[in-house]
């Protein structure tokens, strides 16, 4: 199941210090990219998302009772009200690095609670929350380890995390970490898992979501390196 290589850890370092390089010469690679990637989303559909809760429910493939009644954050929201559309919670909070910067593409109008910090440090008590959610975001942080370490911090005993992630065997500089295939196996000390599944990429449209609705199993025994979606849903211990 490790025949795709991720990025040699040397040189995924060299790839963050290179994306540090530019930020300390005023140019924030990520932050351009993560912009542009949601001014064209804003225009393409105007409004809210129309596909945030089948997003949610069919693509991530857990039922909307998970959510209904609970305390749920949802990592690297973006600002198309990735919560919008789930008025039972007993909270929705949004988190992302660039809330500041999603004013000016309409959130102060949003129902949900939106907080500009990093998922490496969460400003939120222990076991705050029910249920995490993270759709292709994880691949996006600076450093993995920490997010995960937060992500099970916040969350309660028998809560669930669930996130959808696109598996790339290079890093770049607007996705400066690489997912491994095993990646449920390495949180197996915080968390159990309910579901996992990897798909290989859609043919006709690209990333994670489109993955999991199209639902091709990622064929590992082709050596072929190349990017693929893990979907998990995993339970707080």
């Amino acid at each position: 199941m490790e025949h795709q290589q991720p990025l040699p850890k040397p040189l995924e370092i060299l790839v963050q210090r290179a994306g540090r390089v530019f930020l300390r010469l005023g140019v924030n690679v990520k932050r351009l990219y993560e912009l542009g990637y949601w001014r064209w989303r804003t225009f393409r559909e105007k409004g809210l998302s129309p596909f945030t809760s089948g997003i949610f429910t069919d693509v991530l493939g857990v039922d909307r009772s998970i959510y209904i009644g609970k305390r749920v954050i949802d990592i690297g929201c973006g600002p198309r009200g990735s919560l919008e559309w789930l008025d039972d919670s007993e909270l929705r909070v949004g988190i992302d690095p660039l809330m500041h910067d999603y004013i000016q593409l309409g959130i102060t109008g949003h129902e949900a609670c939106y907080v500009a910090c990093n998922a490496e440090q969460l400003p939120f008590a222990n076991e705050s929350f029910d249920v995490v959610t993270s759709i292709n975001s994880l691949d996006h942080v600076d450093d993995l380890s920490l997010t995960l370490d937060e992500i099970a911090r916040i969350l309660t005993s028998g809560g669930h995390f669930i996130f959808l992630v696109e598996v790339h065997p290079k890093a770049t500089l607007s996705e400066p970490v690489t997912i491994p295939w095993n990646l449920t196996t390495q949180l197996s000390h915080h968390f159990r898992v309910v579901s996992e599944y990897h798909f290989e990429e859609a043919k006709h449209r690209p990333g994670s979501a489109a993955a999991a609705r199209a639902s091709v199993p990622f064929d590992h025994s082709n050596t072929k390196n190349r990017s693929g979606t893990l979907l998990a849903t995993l339970e707080r211990l």
